[in-house]
């Protein structure tokens, strides 16, 4: 089944090319911008590539260990990352040696292109086979799903939101066939699925849980199912994570810890003695005393000037500040959240601090300048929520509305991740496309050439505005 869907139909042939040309254009736009910074064999890759990189939220982790392999991802969310990565590491090393340049960015490219390609291959082919629609529409939600914001820089920066994106759409194109056959996946495709998503993002392992349960039904509550399947996978993962962390990050996290230790032990020294020179008190416990209010007072004011910087301003106020629960957000506004950056950014960018990081230069919440964009995404919505009642008997749209269901809770919920929620959009915008092949599969003739003349249009605008906006402050930068 693999080698049919990666081989490309003779019918695709020119959407994928079309589509192929978008990215290759917008690819040559991210290279010949950060080029002459990336291709230079440095000393301190991390710092230049950390420094330089300025496309949203997104990291330029990839870079670094494909320069200089590490595990520089973080292990308990990206376990497998690095590792699956290691080969183009290899491949650039060569390159390095033969060419004199680091060829990171051509070797990220090529992993890029080649995910948003089946990517996009892989979401005309469940509008086509699973939803039941002709080829032209099939291929509007495609360029629908690619015209979404997030969803295009996701195909253009070296993070994990596109490789992830392929991932759970080969989920749930492979999922909806075996439904087709009134078959669930197996136990061998479950395991894989699981290592494949969850080693990119874990959270997305969970949603190969979901295809298991929509897939296999009562059966998914089999204990064979349940221990070979799912437990066993999530335990050997988790297993692994931790051995990961062990030998590649145990040593150097201590290392940072003993490092800011003696720091801060070398300056109140320093300001101890500084404060011994000047002092008139002759007294050891009032001239102590004084001292310890003053180390306060400046500890104080450190603090504050750190709560002022973007990375902790913009961060909220967690659950607990325990382990993976520090990454909850309880304070940012849900409201504002929804309207202006979940429904809003992810799908169509901001004219004003555009590509902008919340870790750098970007407020949480930018409110649109027109009210074009509100009324784009308020059609949006309209229509999302229309294919979902059209696609209420549809198994397939009901997993890949849990998928959505479940990246809510985890963001807008938990607010995991809440301060930039729409750099995570390709992990569940494909949900829109699919509602809308639902509408279009439940229409009659003359309202479904309405409807589909109205996605073709959307997908066009946005592909205008979106693109137009991101090569424009690319050049700029």
């Amino acid at each position: 089944m693999l080698s049919q869907i990666f081989k490309i139909r003779k019918e695709e042939r020119f959407v994928t090319g079309l589509f192929l040309l978008c990215q290759l254009l917008m690819q040559a736009v991210v290279i010949g911008c950060y080029y002459p910074r990336f291709s230079v064999i440095t000393g301190n890759y991390r710092k230049v590539f950390l420094d330089v990189f300025h496309i949203s939220g997104f990291d330029p982790l990839t870079y670094c260990v494909v320069t200089d392999w590490s595990t520089a991802y973080n292990v308990y969310r990206h376990p497998l990352l690095a590792f699956f990565y290691y080969p183009v590491y290899l491949v650039n090393r060569a390159l390095m040696a033969l060419t004199g340049i680091n060829c990171a960015q051509f070797l990220v490219a090529a992993v890029l292109l080649f995910c948003s390609l089946y990517a996009f291959l892989l979401m005309v082919r469940i509008g086509r086979d699973l939803i039941g629609l002709s080829l032209k529409e099939a291929a509007v939600l495609g360029f629908l799903l690619f015209s979404f914001a997030h969803v295009l820089l996701a195909s253009l920066s070296p993070d994990h939101f596109m490789l992830s994106l392929f991932l759970l759409l080969l989920v749930i194109y492979t999922t909806g066939r075996r439904m087709q056959e009134g078959r669930g996946l197996t136990k061998g495709q479950t395991v894989v699925f699981f290592l494949l998503t969850a080693g990119v993002s874990l959270n997305n392992g969970l949603k190969v849980v979901l295809a298991n349960l929509f897939s296999r039904g009562r059966r998914f509550f089999r204990p064979a199912n349940l221990l070979l399947a799912l437990l066993l996978p999530a335990a050997a993962l988790w297993g692994f994570s931790e051995w990961e962390y062990r030998t590649f990050m145990a040593d150097s996290v201590h290392a940072r810890q003993v490092k800011r230790t003696r720091m801060m032990e070398r300056e109140k020294a320093g300001m101890l003695a500084a404060f011994r020179d000047t002092t008139q008190l002759t007294d050891s416990a009032a001239r102590q005393a004084a001292f310890d209010r003053i180390w306060r007072a400046h500890r104080q004011a450190q603090i504050r000037r750190q709560a002022g910087e973007p990375q902790v301003a913009h961060a909220g106020k967690p659950v607990s500040r325990q382990k993976f629960l520090n990454w909850t957000d309880m304070t940012t506004s849900r409201s504002a959240t929804l309207v202006e950056n979940l429904f809003g950014e992810s799908l169509q960018l901001h004219s004003r601090n555009t590509l902008g990081d919340v870790m750098r230069d970007r407020p949480v919440i930018v409110r649109y300048s027109w009210t074009f964009n509100y009324f784009v995404e308020v059609l949006l919505l309209l229509l999302f929520s229309a294919g979902l009642w059209a696609g209420r008997r549809s198994r397939l749209m009901w997993l890949a509305f849990s998928c959505f269901c479940l990246d809510l809770i985890l963001h807008i919920g938990l607010g995991f991740g809440i301060n930039e929620v729409y750099i995570m959009a390709a992990h569940w915008a494909y949900v829109i496309p699919m509602a809308c092949g639902c509408l279009l599969k439940g229409l009659s003739h003359k309202p479904r050439r309405l409807l589909y003349g109205l996605l073709l249009a959307l997908a066009l605008c946005l592909w205008i505005y979106n693109g137009g906006l991101t090569v424009y402050h690319l050049l700029n930068f």
